[in-house]
């Protein structure tokens, strides 16, 4: 009896860790528990207490169970560590494994060989520093979230991306002056969140901003790099000396054989299915992939794109086709600050851009030129083409469609 009793404990417990694991950091829970910012954000924090205690207790059990004799059977204490592995691993291990995060890593190729990668009409996230243009797909960076090559422009730049928003974020990965280095973590009310492999705080991408900074009010976060979408075609023709972002184990070329590792080899290809599915579905239905949007702004329909920014405190978005109705040119008064909201036809991308002379112009390209032949700096809060439905979730007070 006492050989049971410790059996069904140690087993209880090592199965309640692994279920925190699972339930707070393995997001495909999410689809059935709702769980709060807060218990995820904890179960992070203790996730390697509570995997290395699931996995000892469940080895006691199993060291148990071998040398006495008790009343479970090896059929039922085979099942319930099944059960658990496969908790462990989703809540635990499978996160990194299935996102692999390439900052400082990624492989960028130039614009003729991105052909035969990115599709001619494929929305691209893209990013100009100094001169030096790059192209991010959103297929190439579903699964890595996190792509650059250290260096852009003679600067540290890093694109995120995050498909359950459509969402591509550059930043200049420091805070206050300290490296961090991030990676995919989890997905908390459809965005995603990364990680800090240097402090291990999680990060919200469209916060840009350490979660125990948000919580102490302190506004310390990383600098945004601007960003802009146009198709790849255009892409090519602006920047013909630009580069491209390829994932490496997405495309035949680079990607592991089955040779070399089967389980590698089927892995990804099951995991770009779920993700594929899942972005899918975001693109084609009116609920969102996980049911935790908290606000619910029925100003727009929930998958309209907007090109949303902030000044300060203050929140807005544009959609194309406003900006469009209204000659592809909007004049605004944004936190106090005069903004250009331009839509080139040509380069076929909207931009948002300062105007610190508050003059009248009528058309700015997408270098930020003007009729004027000024040339206007871009805002670099812009987050370019982002579901209505999580912006509007995570920014309740944004103006949408302002016109002055």
């Amino acid at each position: 009896m006492i050989s049971s009793l410790l059996i069904t404990i140690t087993m209880a417990v090592s199965s309640y860790c692994s279920f925190l694991l699972f339930r707070d950091l393995a997001d495909i829970s999410q689809w059935v528990i709702q769980t709060e910012r807060q218990k995820t954000l904890r179960s992070w924090y203790q996730r390697k207490k509570l995997t290395a205690l699931s996995v000892v207790l469940l080895l006691i059990a199993w060291l148990v169970w071998g040398l006495t004799d008790n009343l479970f059977s090896l059929t039922m204490i085979s099942i319930i560590s099944i059960i658990n592995a496969a908790m462990l691993f989703s809540g635990a291990i499978n996160p990194e494994l299935m996102m692999r995060g390439r900052q400082g890593n990624g492989l960028f190729v130039d614009v003729e060989e991105g052909k035969k990668y990115v599709d001619s009409n494929e929305s691209v996230i893209v990013t100009v520093v100094n001169g030096d243009a790059r192209a991010h797909s959103d297929k190439q960076m579903l699964r890595p979230h996190v792509a650059s090559n250290g260096q852009q422009g003679g600067e540290n730049v890093v694109m995120t991306y995050c498909g359950l928003t459509n969402l591509g974020v550059a930043f200049t990965p420091e805070i206050d002056g300290v490296p961090v280095k991030l990676r995919p973590m989890t997905q908390l009310e459809n965005n995603l969140v990364l990680a800090d492999e240097v402090s291990g705080e999680p990060i919200q991408q469209l916060w840009g901003q350490k979660e125990v900074d948000a919580l102490q009010n302190n506004a310390s976060r990383m600098s945004e790099v601007p960003s802009f979408r146009m198709p790849y075609h255009r892409f090519v023709e602006v920047f013909p000396e630009g580069s491209v972002y390829v994932n490496d184990y997405l495309v035949e070329d680079t990607r592991t054989s089955f040779w070399m590792n089967p389980f590698k080899f089927c892995y990804d290809r099951c995991i770009e299915l779920i993700f594929r599915a899942s972005v899918r579905y975001q693109h084609t239905s009116p609920k969102p992939v996980f049911p935790t949007i908290k606000n619910i702004d029925g100003r727009l329909p929930s998958k309209e794109l907007v090109w949303g920014f902030n000044i300060d405190d203050d929140y807005v978005a544009y959609t194309e086709a406003f900006v469009r109705q209204n000659g592809n040119l909007i004049n605004a008064v944004i936190g106090g600050k005069d903004v250009v909201i331009s839509y080139d036809q040509e380069a076929e991308s909207l931009g948002v851009f300062y105007n610190p002379a508050r003059y009248s112009v009528n058309t700015v390209d997408v270098h930020g030129a003007t009729d004027l032949g000024t040339v206007l700096k871009r805002v670099e809060t812009v987050k370019s083409g982002a579901f209505w439905i999580v912006w509007a979730n995570f920014f309740p007070e944004t103006g949408l469609n302002i016109h002055s």
